[in-house]
């Protein structure tokens, strides 16, 4: 049952992440989101604190949502675990062309200086998805089906060369949308996965 708290909460992010997504962070003040969520200031600074705290809320909801899509695509693909990585990468590519303002966003506050000061949540959300994979990729190490490198690289070679193609499109840097490299850059992503047949299991 959703409590009341549950309902205002809801309808302060729902409304934010509207507003965020639009706009940016900077030029979205507690005025437009109390105005867009009909939630009174004192409410949503009970909730969240700050302008900076429902930017939190939002921006952990969105990057769980992208992770989500890509680890959905990792475990529904049947057959060689490198070549899942690589359906991962394809699915981020199509994530960030289908919400390229959601993602437009994730990506600012990932660059922000002011989540310096939320650091623990979003290491909290890094270490449940790099867990998430760890248990998936465990098996296929073991095996000698996957290169055994650190989750970070690994997060690096699938979610980096994505963020920075689909950056590159929303700034207009680039005509091409993220999809249009797919291809080439799962192409690249598994063969940096692939065990090298040389070196022993």
């Amino acid at each position: 049952m959703t409590t009341r708290a549950q309902q205002t909460r809801s309808r302060v992010l729902d409304a934010a992440a509207t507003l965020f997504a639009r706009a940016g962070l900077d030029a979205v003040s507690m005025q437009d989101i109390r105005d867009a969520s009909g939630v009174s200031n004192g409410s949503i600074f009970h909730h969240f604190g700050s302008k900076n705290g429902v930017a939190l809320h939002v921006y952990l909801a969105e990057r769980r949502s992208y992770w989500d899509h890509a680890a959905s695509a990792l475990k529904a693909f049947d057959g060689d675990p490198v070549d899942a990585l690589g359906a991962a990468a394809r699915a981020t590519l199509a994530y960030q062309q289908a919400h390229p303002e959601r993602h437009n966003f994730m990506i600012e506050c990932a660059s922000s200086t002011w989540t310096h000061a939320h650091a623990d949540p979003v290491k909290a959300l890094n270490a449940e998805f790099t867990e998430r994979f760890m248990t998936w990729a465990a098996p296929h190490v073991a095996a000698g089906r996957l290169a055994p490198l650190h989750p970070e690289l690994v997060a690096a070679l699938v979610f980096g060369p994505s963020q920075w193609l689909a950056r590159s499109w929303l700034t207009g840097l680039t005509a091409d949308p993220p999809t249009a490299y797919a291809d080439q850059l799962v192409a690249l992503v598994t063969r940096a996965l692939r065990p090298d047949p040389a070196m022993p299991a």
